[in-house]
């Protein structure tokens, strides 16, 4: 009965058949469900009125089961998914698209005029950084590729406002922060042909690019060390692959994988936003006053954050996010949404911290976990709870949280 019932909602919301048709199918399965212990009434049997108040069924009640609440729940189910389809369309195209918005054309013409200067090798080491190695991958990732063409590229970062601009493609992205003043990286790339001109470690003004043409390669793979205090911003993305990016300091990170396993460490800035679909999301150890993290297909296994305002969206996906304390900041704003999987929060119970828990399951149970809390909503599928006493409290922690048709655990 369990499958008949999450065929039904896969079809509600494919958007083959309407909340009503839903509402009915569900109210029909329950009720040949119900047949052992409520055999078919006979055809001399009279039909409860539903005036009776001797303890018969309503009308719109069948073996059981509400038909109008059960109606009134699909239509309210199907009237929030529909933002949320088009919301993770919006994700998945943007994380197709690369964030250098096509860095190469840009650069070309600084090449034509002259602008643009390539230091690439010309500065001699004198404290050089460690040596790029590729970092360790999980055994689900994807293969390195091969048969391609490796080249060791460094570039001097000079002091100012600075930002880093880095893409691979079909391929590896791991990008790792140093205390140091130089971009070292390794560069594993197959051109489509031989007219095609090599990536190149560049720089423009205070911009800093790996420069190639898209449509010349088959793959560039990239591993890199780079100055963890010296970029005010930093952009990389990655297409077909996976990617790894950790020990950064900057005022605003901003990433975007699809199509690999993305996972992000001990970063601290600003500013943090991540889009990333079709593998797992792993994020650890962030520092931030905002952080924004756009996933899809797939799962989101979060710990440790301490981030006064955080927007994580997932779609087609569990989410896990453990914390264990919140330090830098006095208030925290916290809006975790997932859809089709279970959402799981495991956070503190500190006497200095106070709750405010907004948290909704369309089709599935809410369960709060959290010590000493005074309810306002307590339903199955919806409850606003806060920590007694909660706006004399040091620390504040709002969170609002939503998922579909599963649970919805904290603690």
């Amino acid at each position: 009965m369990q499958n008949e019932k999450m065929k039904i909602l896969n079809l509600l919301q494919e958007g083959s058949i309407t909340a009503d048709e839903a509402a009915k199918l569900l109210a029909a399965i329950e009720g040949t469900a119900g047949t052992e212990e409520h055999p078919p009434r006979s055809a001399s049997e009279p039909i409860p009125n539903s005036n009776d108040r001797s303890g018969a069924t309503s009308s719109s009640t069948v073996q059981g089961v509400d038909f109008d609440k059960l109606k009134h729940k699909f239509s309210t189910f199907a009237k929030d998914l529909e933002p949320k389809l088009q919301k993770a369309t919006e994700i998945a195209a943007k994380t197709t698209v690369n964030l250098a918005d096509k860095i190469s054309k840009t650069i070309e013409t600084s090449l034509e005029s002259g602008s643009l200067s390539q230091l690439s090798g010309r500065t001699p080491r004198t404290t050089p950084p460690p040596r790029p190695a590729r970092p360790h991958r999980p055994a689900t990732a994807a293969a390195a590729p091969a048969n391609g063409v490796v080249q060791n590229i460094e570039l001097l970062v000079q002091d100012g406002f600075n930002e880093l601009n880095l893409s691979g493609l079909n391929a590896h992205v791991n990008v790792k922060g140093y205390n140091g003043d130089k971009i070292t990286a390794q560069i594993n790339f197959k051109a489509k042909n031989r007219a095609a001109k090599a990536p190149e470690l560049m720089k423009l003004g205070g911009k800093y690019f790996l420069n190639y043409e898209e449509e010349d390669f088959d793959f560039v793979d990239i591993d890199a060390y780079i100055p963890s205090h010296k970029f005010e911003i930093v952009n990389i993305s990655a297409l077909n692959g996976n990617m790894d990016i950790s020990a950064i300091n900057s005022g605003q990170v901003q990433l975007s994988n699809s199509n690999g396993q993305t996972s992000l460490t001990n970063i601290t800035a600003n500013q943090i936003k991540s889009e990333s679909g079709n593998g797992s999301l792993t994020v650890a150890n962030l520092e931030a006053s905002a952080l924004i993290l756009e996933h899809c297909n797939g799962n989101v296994n979060v710990l440790e954050l301490d981030v006064e305002k955080v927007s994580l969206v997932n779609f087609n996906g569990p989410v896990l996010l453990s914390n264990s304390k919140f330090n830098a900041f006095s208030e925290y704003l916290w809006n975790v949404e997932t859809s089709n999987a279970k959402l799981t929060l495991n956070i503190p119970t500190l006497p200095n911290l106070g709750y405010h828990v907004q948290a909704s399951s369309a089709l599935g149970e809410v369960r709060l976990g959290i010590t000493n809390l005074e309810f306002l909503t307590n339903d199955p599928g919806r409850v606003e709870a806060r920590t007694a006493a909660f706006d004399t409290q040091p620390k504040k922690v709002r969170l609002s949280l939503e998922t579909s048709n599963f649970p919805l655990t904290v603690n």
